[in-house]
């Protein structure tokens, strides 16, 4: 561990690595029967403690690529970052970023706790690192190809290993006219829940569903989905009785059953009553439903004419 993980600070003032960051929820080997240091101390004592199990590999990245370091020497790390400035000399990305850059830096997100250009510096190099194995796997496919196809010939023990892979290319056509797929269980799409059968799984709202359900102030004591299918099947039921009494029907698209007249002639509007009626700010001196009696019939001159 000390030789993967080389210290640079000293371990007084920064928590030695490998160790997890305060606020990671996760797993950590044997942290829950273990107290008496800080969070990063104790982790740290964890995963290099010998006696303890625990996978080789850890699942927050480091601050270092283990990878790198194993493989790549400093010098090495160091002509990488020079060759990757040479060669592109045209692009921004370079191992000298300035701070304040608020340009894309790939792979940036995964290093921290340095300077902005020490951790520009190894996001760039493990970018350049990585384009150098998909440029190396590219070559390789080549080839294979030109092996399998007789364009040249194995000179070397790992070019005549190529020639034993399992795949052949360019891969060959098995059928001229393959069956389309069809899936057992198609993709259906779902109406709205209002206009579901009562008898349907599917006459819910999901949990976190923050628009209007009637009815479901009425009902607690379960999980959402049910309760919002009780309110939704209690909803319907109204709705079927006022059919029955009024005579509306509802269509696709709509929610509630139309209302033929919303200021009634020959009576008030009911008190707390938060619609608009007209004229009623221009009236005082009475009960809220004397005010609004015949809101649409009589204007409010004829009213205090009345009076």
């Amino acid at each position: 561990m000390a030789n993967i993980y080389p210290p640079k600070l000293s371990p007084l003032l920064m928590t030695p690595e490998p160790h997890y960051i305060p606020g990671y929820a996760g797993y950590c080997p044997q942290y829950k029967y273990t107290v008496g240091h800080c969070y990063g101390k104790l982790t740290s004592k964890l995963l290099t403690d010998p006696p303890i199990a625990r996978s080789g590999q850890l699942l927050l990245r480091p601050n270092q690529d283990q990878e790198t370091i194993n493989n790549m020497g400093t010098e090495q790390h160091q002509n990488l970052h020079q060759s990757h400035k040479v060669n592109k000399k045209g692009q921004k990305l370079t191992d000298l970023m300035v701070s304040g850059y608020t340009g894309f830096v790939p792979r940036r997100k995964i290093y921290f706790s340095k300077t902005y250009r020490e951790t520009c510096a190894d996001a760039v190099g493990d970018f350049q690192r990585q384009q150098l194995k998909i440029a190396a796997k590219k070559q390789e496919m080549e080839l294979i190809n030109a092996l399998q196809t007789g364009k040249t010939r194995a000179q070397t023990e790992q070019e005549k290993k190529l020639l034993t892979v399992n795949y052949k290319t360019p891969l060959k056509v098995i059928t001229a006219n393959p069956v389309p797929y069809h899936s057992l269980h198609p993709y259906k799409v779902l109406t709205s829940p209002y206009f579901m059968q009562n008898e349907d799984p599917n006459k819910h709202f999901i949990s976190g569903y923050k628009g209007h359900v009637p009815r479901v102030q009425f009902l607690l004591g379960s999980n959402y989905p049910t309760i919002t299918n009780c309110a939704l099947i209690e909803f319907n039921q109204m709705g079927n009785k006022s059919k029955c009494l009024t005579g509306n029907s509802v269509s696709e698209g709509e929610t509630l059953p139309r209302i033929r007249h919303i200021y009634p002639s020959e009576m008030g509007m009911m008190p707390q009553y938060t619609g608009h009626i007209p004229g009623h700010k221009y009236q005082f001196g009475h009960t809220f439903g004397h005010l609004t009696h015949d809101a649409l019939g009589m204007s409010t001159i004829q009213k205090q004419a009345m009076d």
